[in-house]
């Protein structure tokens, strides 16, 4: 379908529901020379990710998950030991906690429930 659109003082031309189309324009609006950039910079970011994601099947999850993963075999690991080396391996899986921490913390979730069913 086509339809001409006025929009504020500009009139645009849109053509909708055309099969087999592969492209898309995004007309953005805004306020201020600034709310323009700072809306086009999180567009290119988004649209860049879902190309990434699409071309790329591998998914690497964040978040802290990876940290909370290598603690959780941190954690196991020193269980087969018996000297002091299982408290050196515990200290250093609980540093990795740091960073799931503080993002729950800046999120405002409860880190200690978070990291608690995390676990």
């Amino acid at each position: 379908t086509f339809e001409e659109k006025q929009v504020g003082a500009e009139r645009y031309n849109l053509f909708q529901g055309c099969p087999g189309t592969r492209t898309a324009t995004i007309v953005l609006r805004g306020g201020s020379e600034q709310f323009i950039d700072e809306a086009d910079r999180s567009l290119h970011d988004a649209i860049m990710i879902v190309r990434r994601a699409l071309k790329h099947a591998e998914v690497v999850p964040g978040g802290g998950a990876i940290e909370m993963e290598v603690s959780r075999h941190l954690r196991e690991a020193a269980l087969s030991h018996t000297s002091k080396s299982q408290l050196f391996i515990k200290a250093f899986a609980k540093a990795l906690e740091v960073i799931p921490r503080q993002l729950c913390n800046n999120a405002g979730f409860d880190a200690t429930d978070v990291l608690n069913k995390l676990r």
